[in-house]
Parts: C-alpha cells; structure tokens; sequence
C-alpha cells in the first residue's frame, strides 16, 4: 500500500498523466486488495486453530491432572500392601514359632 500511495503521489506531481497509468494503479490496487484477502482468510484460520491448540492444551493438563492423582493413589495402594503383606509375613513367623514351641 506504500508503494501505491507513492505512485498516486507522484503521479499527482507530474503535470500530465501517463496513458494507462490509472488502469495500472487500478489493476495494482486489485492485486493487492487479493493479496490482502487471501492474508485475512490466512489469519483468521490460523486464529481458529490457535484457539483449537487452546482447547486441546486444556484436555492434555487435564488429563495429566487425572494422571497424577492416579499415581499418588496407586503409590498408597502400594504402601498399604507393602505393610500388609509385611503384617503377614510377620503372623507367619509367630505361627511357626508356636507350632515348633
């Protein structure tokens, strides 16, 4: 748009116009009002699937939320059975014990 600007600019300063100037302003315009179209089409694209990365980051901090809180119960089950398994082993010993006393 700088450079059409420019070219108006300069264009306006010379006495007479060229023949066929304005039609190649003109068409200039046109290409790059398409340009510009095709950016915007670009952009709000982008826009939809930056919004849609959002969404998804969301589900994924979710998700590793869930995870977490299934490894902290997992880490209790496996404590609570450490111990019990212990306990048993424990009552086995004493039950030998008794049997052989």
């Amino acid at each position: 748009f700088r450079e059409l600007i420019e070219i108006l600019a300069i264009s306006r300063n010379q006495k007479l116009p060229q023949p066929g100037e304005e039609s190649q302003i003109l068409e200039l315009l046109i290409q790059r009002d398409g340009e510009f179209q095709e950016l915007m089409k670009l952009a709000v694209d982008q826009g939809k699937i930056h919004h849609e990365m959002q969404l998804l980051e969301k589900v994924v901090e979710k998700r590793d939320n869930d995870i977490q809180q299934l490894q902290k119960q997992l880490k209790e089950a496996e404590h609570i059975l450490a111990t019990a398994v212990y306990q048993a082993k424990e009552k086995l010993k004493s039950i030998e014990k008794a049997k052989k006393g």
